[in-house]
């Protein structure tokens, strides 16, 4: 007795004759601009587009869950629940819960914010397991979560602070870039876009 084969030869031709096989390959055989590459991939490697592609994918969604894996369980513990109830927030009639959600939102922005802009922190040893148990404290549901607890001791006497100052510095580059706008070659004086 014989065990199944996927690459017999029999499984292959009723795997290249179903509609969907059909349909890859009637698209991946279209003029388009990677019509060229898949020629030369087919031609030098004597595997069928489709496959080569569906291989390529696989080969990607490993490569993304690999490397990436830890990045999208922390990504989705610090968004999918909280955007969630933001969501429902927005929906429901006014509560109070939505100051707290838009805290949270906000300090998941400036710590995103701050992974661009100190680059090496996920290199600190444990630093998606302490990112992940961060943003579960800042939207815990207790009365004085981590949102709070980080505005009202951090952000908030750092923004009354130099509130002025940062009121003044986005009016002026507000009032730069107006200017630049209006003053621009590319308006003529009825506001309409010369042509050149």
């Amino acid at each position: 007795m014989t065990s199944w084969n996927p690459y017999n030869s029999i499984n292959m031709q009723r795997l290249e004759s179903t509609d969907v096989f059909q349909a890859a390959q009637r698209k991946l055989r279209e003029n388009r601009w990677y019509k060229p590459v898949l020629d030369y991939v087919e031609e030098m490697t004597k595997v069928n587009r489709v496959y080569a592609v569906s291989g390529l994918g696989v080969l990607l969604a490993v490569i993304l869950l690999l490397e990436y894996g830890t990045c999208l369980i922390v990504g989705s513990v610090g968004f999918l629940y909280p955007a969630y109830k933001t969501l429902r927030e927005l929906e429901s009639p006014e509560t109070g819960e939505g100051r707290k959600w838009l805290l949270y939102w906000f300090l998941h922005a400036a710590l995103s914010f701050s992974e661009v802009v100190f680059f090496f922190l996920p290199w600190i040893p444990a630093y998606w397991f302490i990112k992940c148990l961060f943003l579960f404290w800042c939207y815990a549901p207790l009365q004085r979560n981590g949102a709070e607890t980080i505005y009202g001791y951090f952000v908030r006497p750092l923004f009354q602070k130099n509130r002025e100052a940062i009121d003044s510095v986005v009016n002026q580059m507000a009032r730069t870039a107006h200017s630049i706008y209006t003053d621009s070659d590319v308006h003529n004086n009825n506001g309409h876009i010369h042509q050149n």
